[in-house]
């Protein structure tokens, strides 16, 4: 399913080629799930888990440890441009 602010629709892609056809702005987080880092409205970072807050959307997603600093990295760099 790809999720939008105000809808959901059922995608017939992989995540991996979807990943590969959206490019730098898009990147995966967990097993199932990649999100438009410019979307992003909070990360908070807990023992347990690090959970993403979107822009004008109730919806969160929770990243993995395998990917968290990975896209620490990558929110960084974007925000010294």
């Amino acid at each position: 399913m790809a999720h939008t602010i105000n809808h959901s629709y059922a995608v017939k892609y992989k995540l991996y080629e979807l990943e590969n056809l959206f490019g730098g702005q898009f990147m995966r987080v967990s097993k199932s799930t990649i999100l438009n880092l410019d979307q992003i409205y909070a990360l908070t970072k807990s023992i347990s888990n690090c959970q993403i807050q979107f822009h004008h959307s109730y919806k969160t997603v929770y990243v993995s440890r395998r990917y968290y600093r990975e896209l620490k990295d990558k929110l960084n760099e974007r925000r010294t441009y």
